[in-house]
């Protein structure tokens, strides 16, 4: 045998020597993945735990990303209702027909869809059946639907709607007319004032000058008066004007039970108030009510909108006396009525100037911040 054929000899058997090892190893691995299934359950359980394991960590990922795009897509249908007239006719011609339903009934939000409009609706014991055109949801007896081609100018009294969200694909409406004087935002810090500054800022824009008086405490740019003297100066401007006055504030003042002043406050409310509760999340719940939105996209679509908001135009809305506590829709004291306000701070007294508006603002070509879903207050 010459050296060159032993030379192929020894690397040929080392080869297979470390062929061998290889295959001892793998087959050591697999007894020991077997041995660990079958004290788990056997293979079928480790396929099913490990599909888990690998769809929540892809869910994780992929999360952010579809938050940001649902924001993004929800913060677009806002601006588009919010700068729609129709948007807001059709709440309010929906609100008034629904309180024509019957007596007892009286409507407190409006769900704005593309085609139609759904009302929440509170009552006594006896849930009153509507008559075509309106639909009762299968799920909620007490949640109207109405064609928006059906709507028409109802008898019903006046409401004020406010933009408080979006729910899947619509945007809803809170009327501020229906339930107790005081709005108490609270939850998250920085989530609640937010939703007040956008709550207020659409109230000042829709309803005459002068009618909302903003407190110190509300907006950093804003020092107004203090909650007391703010309430006085509504309260004094009421007893001369056919149109709410409402009062914005960070503390609760002392309503009275026969005041015509509302009041939207991130304070505790005392006696019979509306809560709105805000969570970390952004998500919007009305207590007493099924009413549950997202909050999240509402004050840069409201900072987005603004000035383009139609006027709270009804002619004959004398503004409502005090309203008597709702068992039905405010279970416990705690909901309240009107709640209005305006990031700018008008006082009763005054009719300052309007100043010019900007330039028309394209939703779609925002700071690259405006995409961004935040709880945290947006100048409007």
């Amino acid at each position: 045998m010459t050296g060159s054929e032993d030379l192929a000899m020894q690397v040929a058997g080392h080869n297979l020597t470390t062929l061998l090892g290889y295959a001892g190893i793998v087959v050591l691995v697999f007894a020991l993945a077997h041995w660990a299934a079958m004290r788990r359950g056997g293979w079928r359980f480790v396929r099913r735990r490990l599909r888990r394991e690998l769809a929540l960590t892809v869910a994780a990922f992929a999360e952010p990303v579809a938050a940001l795009s649902r924001y993004r897509r929800r913060r677009r249908l806002l601006v588009r209702a919010l700068r729609g007239p129709d948007t807001w006719a059709d709440a309010e011609h929906a609100l008034r027909l629904a309180a024509d339903v019957a007596a007892g009934a009286r409507p407190y939000a409006a769900l704005v869809e593309r085609d139609v409009v759904g009302v929440l609706v509170t009552c006594g014991p006896e849930l009153p059946e509507p008559a075509e055109p309106w639909a009762v949801d299968e799920l909620d007896p007490r949640l109207w639907w109405i064609a928006r081609t059906d709507l028409e100018v109802g008898t019903g009294p006046a409401p004020l709607p406010v933009a408080i969200g979006t729910r899947e694909d619509a945007v809803v409406f809170l009327d501020l007319s229906a339930g107790p004087r005081v709005l108490a935002v609270s939850g998250e810090r920085r989530g609640a004032r937010a939703t007040v500054q956008a709550l207020a800022a659409q109230l000042d824009a829709r309803l005459p000058a002068g009618a909302v008086t903003v407190a110190d405490g509300i907006h950093p740019r804003h020092a107004g008066p203090s909650t007391a003297e703010a309430f006085t100066l509504a309260t004094t401007a009421a007893s001369s004007r056919r149109h709410p006055q409402v009062v914005v504030c960070a503390d609760t003042p002392d309503v009275p039970a026969s005041s015509p002043v509302s009041v939207l406050t991130l304070g505790t409310p005392r006696g019979h108030a509306r809560l709105l509760a805000v969570s970390p999340t952004g998500a919007l719940l009305v207590h007493g009510t099924p009413l549950r939105v997202d909050a999240r996209p509402l004050p840069r679509a409201v900072a987005a909108t603004v000035w383009q908001l139609p006027p709270w135009s009804t002619e004959d809305a004398a503004h409502p006396g005090p309203m008597a506590a709702d068992p039905d829709l405010d279970p416990v004291p705690e909901a309240a009525t009107h709640a209005p306000a305006s990031a700018s701070g008008s006082t009763p007294g005054a009719t300052p100037a309007e100043p010019a508006p900007p330039a028309p603002h394209d939703d779609f070509d925002e700071p690259a911040d405006t995409d961004k879903p935040s709880g945290v207050s947006v100048d409007v």
